[in-house]
């Protein structure tokens, strides 16, 4: 019986090693191949989200000009919390990290060859463009952040297990978003391309990069908070200040979330796996 059980075991371990390992082949495949297929190669992952970022930073920064505010606050009463870089960072590499994994699972999870081994299915595709993505955003959070708290001398970090887990979170819940969206995906050109704008726009207008919900009148509020993604934005400014206000924002909305959709996208995947793997073979 002991010995079954260790079998099991080891079984187990040496499947998670040899899933990781396929996921970050194909995550490194994946950024050789985008060193031939653009001119900045491998630096298009970072470069690309951080020319939106610095496009929102200064829009943000043109309003607050417009009603006088400081150029380095973030406009309105969020400014007695975070300075606009701080501010719009936080929010932008939450909310995008989300919308990066679904936008490229609704364009479809086909890569060249050679990856289409028996061994590598489509999820495996998914997993390694979101660790890619993961590390892109995280880089320029992370490098956003040092340089503001190295001019500023203002480091402030006060939760630093909720900023890693709203980021693991967030993870999890693009993943499963991110599965359910490769099924939408195959239904209808039409279908994907609607899909993707609302989802631009809803992220964009609703997930808080612009705005903090305490700044929200009570009765708007219902009308941004059953996003989830908003209580992610929401809760890793908290992290960094545990003095900013987040009203009507639950870390247990956004565990459930995270959990359920992720549940729901990994039966779904299980028992219609086949329809991915002929797509692959077209």
């Amino acid at each position: 019986m002991g010995i079954s059980i260790m079998n099991f075991i080891g079984r187990l371990f040496l499947g998670i090693r040899r899933q990781i390992a396929i996921v970050f082949a194909i995550s490194s495949y994946d950024i050789d191949r985008r060193l031939t297929g653009s001119s900045i190669g491998a630096w298009e992952s970072i470069v690309n989200p951080l020319q939106i970022m610095l496009f929102f930073i200064g829009m943000r920064v043109g309003f607050s000009l417009l009603r006088g505010s400081s150029r380095y606050a973030a406009g309105g009463s969020t400014d007695m919390y975070f300075n606009i870089v701080v501010f719009i960072a936080s929010g932008f590499c939450i909310a995008f990290l989300f919308r990066m994994v679904a936008i490229k699972a609704l364009s479809g999870l086909k890569l060249r060859a050679p990856l289409y081994y028996p061994r590598i299915k489509p999820l495996d595709i998914l997993l390694a463009m979101a660790l890619n993505d993961f590390r892109a955003l995280a880089t320029i959070s992370l490098g956003i952040l040092g340089l503001v708290w190295y001019f500023t001398w203002s480091f402030q970090l006060d939760s630093p297990g909720l900023a890693i887990s709203v980021y693991l979170l967030t993870v999890l819940m693009a993943l499963g978003f991110g599965i359910c969206l490769v099924f939408l995906g195959r239904l209808s050109k039409w279908i994907t391309r609607i899909v993707k704008r609302v989802l631009n726009r809803l992220i964009i207008f609703t997930s808080g990069i612009f705005f903090a919900t305490f700044e929200l009148p009570e009765y708007v509020r219902p009308l941004v908070t059953w996003n989830p993604v908003l209580h992610a934005v929401e809760l890793f400014r908290y992290s960094l200040n545990n003095q900013y206000p987040i009203p009507d924002i639950s870390l247990a909305y956004l565990i459930w979330c995270s959990l359920v959709l992720l549940g729901f996208s990994l039966i779904l995947y299980r028992t219609n796996e086949s329809l991915l793997l002929e797509a692959n073979s077209e």
